[in-house]
């Protein structure tokens, strides 16, 4: 009877109580039977509308988290379209070099020539030794502390080149003070968030070496990571993006 006087007759057979209501025109229907008709006869598809408007009072906090995921869809679709239609002949030979051999190692490496990010990135790959070489920025949260990494190797463990930031002895007198609960919690009471060019983090193992850490992810010219104390873990939460990690192996969007 409740879904009967919430939903009323079905508005296909019009004869038993509606069950379900079309999240895309709202027909009522009482059974799927009744449901693949109306999608038939009104040729509705049964996925909401995405863009639809709705009014400020009728808006809860589904609506802003729908919202916010078709946001983040935008911002990663925008992306993979500039790295699939970026031309190579705008690109140095090194940074050319650099992104084809990151795509050999199932790494979708964005470059953006002339920006500010692309004059700061270091990171280069020699043919002699057959590896790339990155640069890594860290930056603590919670502090204003950043530090740089060049010519980091790619076989090198996360936790081996971050080792030194967790030692008081790595610090200066002013650094050490804001580092103290890093160094008190040591190696093993911090997670590692790599920035993804879509607002969000990956999170990272820090027992895993940097070519298998970039593996089927997506770096904007180079990695960024974000050093968060385990406690604070919860707050990033909703931040933690999990891309497909089935790599096209197109190479003409490469190239």
């Amino acid at each position: 009877m409740e879904s009967k006087n919430r939903l009323g007759y079905c508005e296909v057979c019009n004869s038993d109580a509606a069950k379900y209501c079309c999240p895309r025109c709202e027909v009522k229907t009482c059974s799927l039977s009744c449901v693949n008709i109306h999608k038939k006869e009104l040729d509705c598809d049964g996925k909401k509308y995405k863009t639809g408007f709705k009014k400020l009072e009728k808006f809860n906090d589904n609506d802003m988290s729908q919202d916010y995921r078709l946001m983040n869809e935008f911002i990663e679709a925008v992306g993979e379209f500039k790295m699939k239609t970026q031309r190579i002949s705008n690109l140095s030979a090194v940074f050319r070099r650099l992104r084809y051999q990151a795509y050999q190692r199932h790494i979708r490496l964005q470059i953006l020539p002339k920006s500010t990010l692309n004059k700061n990135n270091t990171s280069f790959f020699n043919p002699k030794v057959n590896k790339i070489f990155w640069r890594i920025d860290w930056t603590f949260h919670g502090t204003d502390v950043k530090y740089t990494n060049h010519k980091v190797p790619e076989y090198q463990k996360l936790n081996s080149i971050a080792r030194n930031y967790f030692t008081t002895e790595f610090h200066d007198d002013e650094v050490k003070e804001k580092m103290q609960f890093y160094v008190s919690a040591g190696i093993r009471g911090v997670i590692f968030l790599m920035k993804t060019p879509y607002g969000k983090y990956y999170e990272l193992d820090s027992e895993d070496t940097i070519s298998y850490s970039l593996r089927s992810k997506t770096i904007l010219e180079y990695p960024e990571i974000l050093v968060v104390l385990s406690i604070h873990k919860d707050a990033f939460s909703d931040l933690l993006y999990v891309e497909n990690s089935t790599f096209n192996n197109n190479k003409s969007k490469i190239m």
